[in-house]
């Protein structure tokens, strides 16, 4: 029997075989996620002028059945409830976007709203109370679906508190089933990606996105490291296999 067809290089195949799959598969996950962004950003761009509109009690109770459609909701931040959705960029800026429960008038629950961008250095709950807004607001924006960690992909990231936190403070994704729990009241099925008004100043934070500031997000260089991790598996394992076969061959001339 050959050397390489041994159970221990067998088992190393093996071993080999499963990382470079796990990056294939990490790869084609971020082209997914990549797709879903662009998808998005068409809805926000189409939907964009259009006249918002004020949904009824039985419209508001199933927000998600009017995801990417453009909306006027009234109420009050719950500002002290502020959470951060991590990993945003804006440009080639790093940052997070900051996501407020807004208490609907004459009801008892409340929607999440995306308030916009904040840069990374602003990403602390000290700075919480610069970013206050205080009285019943009307807020204008875009619906947006509850982002849940995929049951089929293991390996995706988990919204969990970090050590001494006894809430989730930065979250990885809007997961509105389980940024609820930390609430004390309803959250709406949707939530709400804040649009800017016509007197919003270029530089005030959070910004709210608009069409010239939508991006694609960092999916697809994530996406192009995977890949080339998994060539680099490649061409690491062959370079392995060529040894070993040129030992071999050497050995046996002796």
């Amino acid at each position: 029997m050959h050397k390489l067809l041994s159970p221990m290089w067998l088992a190393k195949h093996a071993f080999a075989l499963l990382i470079l799959i796990s990056f294939i598969w990490l790869g084609v996950w971020q082209l997914n996620r990549l797709d879903t962004r662009r998808a998005e950003n068409a809805a926000l761009i189409r939907n964009y002028y259009q006249t918002p509109a004020t949904l009824s009690p039985v419209e508001l109770d199933a927000l998600d059945t009017h995801t990417f459609e453009a909306v006027v909701v009234r109420g009050t931040f719950d500002n002290a409830e502020s959470i951060f959705l991590r990993n945003q960029t804006l440009g080639e800026n790093n940052g997070v976007h900051l996501i407020t429960p807004l208490r609907l008038n004459n009801r008892t629950d409340a929607v999440l709203v995306d308030r916009g961008w904040l840069p990374q250095e602003l990403a602390n709950a000290d700075a919480l109370p610069n970013f206050a807004v205080a009285g019943t607001v009307e807020v204008r924006g875009i619906v947006l679906p509850s982002n849940s960690r995929p049951a089929d992909k293991p390996l995706a990231g988990k919204d969990l508190p970090l050590p001494g936190e006894t809430r989730i403070q930065s979250w990885l994704r809007v997961d509105i089933p389980l940024i609820k729990k930390q609430l004390p009241y309803p959250l709406l099925p949707a939530y709400i990606q804040q649009l800017p008004a016509d007197n919003t100043p270029s530089d005030a934070y959070p910004r709210p996105l608009s069409p010239e500031h939508l991006d694609e997000g960092p999916h697809l260089g994530y996406a192009l490291q995977w890949f080339t991790f998994a060539a680099i598996l490649v061409m690491v394992y062959a370079l392995l296999i060529w040894s070993e076969l040129r030992k071999e061959k050497t050995t046996a001339k002796k």
